[in-house]
């Protein structure tokens, strides 16, 4: 994408040629993120309401399977990732008063924290594994299994965490490539709106958890 570097501007962000005013295309960009995160939500959404369908049909089932999840660690992966909305939050405050090096900081702190995420979600996998609860890897068929229900239930455990796992994972990846380009001078005087448009990515990754832990976690239990 071609830019005109005598359009940036005070905003923080060079505006292409194909746009008319930086205003425009901060809305474009935004605009963009949150027509993308929509369409992720509702993938998730029907995750989740078939697993909420579920426990209402078959309830004894349901518990029974969510009574084997890592209570502890889905708690504590909730606040792990609210600390990181946290430090994204205070990177895009940051970076609009255009302290750079402590904006940098907290992008360093926000991945550092979705990556203790994935190690934790990593561990609660492996104990399931050594419980043979896992479907496709159980070394022999899991207890679990008896009860179609019950079987279903896990099986959309497995498929909602881990599909939030590679959003994250992927997020993670994005970001310190961010960050190594937000740690380069005059950043934040042509590309600012790429920490806020990132942002939303950040804050979709922690609703989506936000909403999975009570859904497999707590409301089953």
């Amino acid at each position: 994408m071609s830019a005109d570097p005598a359009a940036a501007g005070p905003v923080g962000m060079t505006r292409a040629e194909h746009f008319a005013t930086i205003g425009q295309q901060r809305h474009a960009a935004t605009l963009g993120m949150w027509a993308w995160l929509l369409t992720e939500l509702l993938l998730f959404a029907g995750l989740f309401l078939t697993a909420l369908i579920l426990r209402l049909l078959h309830p004894e089932a349901v518990q029974a399977a969510a009574g084997h999840l890592k209570f502890w660690i889905g708690a504590a992966n909730t606040v792990v990732l609210l600390c990181s909305s946290l430090t994204m939050s205070a990177a895009i405050e940051l970076s609009r008063l255009g302290w750079q090096r402590m904006m940098v900081g907290c992008l360093v702190a926000t991945a550092s924290l979705g990556a203790l995420f994935l190690v934790l979600k990593g561990y609660e996998y492996y104990a399931d594994y050594e419980e043979h609860m896992m479907p496709f890897l159980a070394r022999r068929p899991y207890a679990l299994a008896e009860q179609p229900a019950t079987r279903l239930f896990v099986n959309l455990y497995y498929v909602a965490t881990a599909l939030h796992a590679v959003h994250l994972l992927t997020g993670i990846a994005i970001l310190v490539g961010l960050t190594w380009k937000a740690s380069r001078p005059g950043f934040l005087q042509r590309h600012q709106n790429w920490i806020e448009v990132y942002g939303l990515y950040w804050h979709f990754i922690d609703l989506i958890w936000i909403i999975a832990f009570p859904v497999l976690y707590v409301v089953n239990r």
